[in-house]
């Protein structure tokens, strides 16, 4: 299990974000909804979580 690389967060990571301006990093589905509303920024939800991302 991945943890969630947002600081202060031990959640478990369930995506991957491909964010153009930063490296790539996997953060958990509500980081995920945040971040993923800025432009440019791809979600992809990892292998075994696509039941927690839509």
């Amino acid at each position: 299990m991945a943890e969630c690389a947002e600081d202060g967060c031990d959640a478990e990571a369930v995506v991957e974000l491909h964010v153009p301006w930063a490296d790539n990093r996997v953060v958990c589905a509500g980081h995920a909804r945040v971040i993923a509303r800025q432009d440019g920024v791809v979600a992809d939800p990892l292998d075994g979580h696509e039941d927690a991302w839509p």
